[in-house]
């Protein structure tokens, strides 16, 4: 709206009967427009001031909201202790992938792998399109290995990595042919049926935590 007030208030001080001289009239309009500028401008800053404060009181309010949060607590609130049978630990992956895919035959398992590959930085790692969808879409860093607890069947032959495991040796492949809650009684049965074909299967129980799992 101001920006037509200028050229009528030029209009009326230069043809108006009172003007003295063409000069001053021009004087007198550059003012006025100097003023309306100015006016403009205070009010754009007035504006943008008070869209930052909003900002920085939305960002304060978002960063406090985890401030009174216990995050061992929650971890420790959010994880279960699961019981896993293990035939073989190795550190190579070929040799871990063989004995898996040997045990899924002669048990009778299914072979399922998660559709993990192997990495040099996390052992493991899902497919780098899951770990875009994973935790409804929020997705997590590429590459990630993420330890297996409810995934798929009870019974199954899988490849997984020890570092994803609290209490496991660091640095292995492991081959493991059932999972289960601690206590599960499948877990027992399991262990009885892969001694069938491997005497030193063994059972082991670590806490695992459940969020944001594949």
């Amino acid at each position: 709206m101001r920006s037509y007030l200028i050229p009528i208030l030029f209009l009326f001080v230069a043809c108006g009967e009172n003007t003295s001289s063409t000069e001053e009239a021009i004087e007198q309009t550059e003012a006025i427009t100097e003023n309306v500028n100015l006016e403009t401008n205070e009010e754009a800053n007035e504006a943008q001031n008070e869209m930052t404060v909003e900002d920085e009181n939305v960002t304060s309010s978002t960063a406090n909201e985890y401030d009174d949060i216990d995050w061992d607590d929650y971890i420790e609130s959010m994880s279960r202790d699961y019981s896993y049978v293990i035939l073989i630990s190795t550190k190579s992956y070929d040799s871990a992938l063989k004995r898996a895919e040997e045990a899924a035959e002669k048990l009778g398992y299914p072979l399922d792998l998660r559709d993990l590959h192997a990495n040099e930085l996390t052992g493991l790692s899902l497919p780098k399109e899951q770990c875009e969808e994973i935790c409804g879409g929020v997705g997590i860093e590429y590459p990630q290995y993420l330890p297996r607890n409810d995934w798929g069947e009870s019974k199954y032959v899988s490849v997984e990595y020890s570092n994803g495991y609290s209490g496991f040796t660091k640095g292995y492949y492991i081959v493991i042919v059932a999972s289960g809650e601690k206590g599960d009684p499948i877990i027992q049965e399991a262990l009885e049926e892969a001694r069938r074909y491997y005497e030193d299967a063994y059972a082991k129980t670590c806490s695992v935590y459940m969020g944001c799992s594949c």
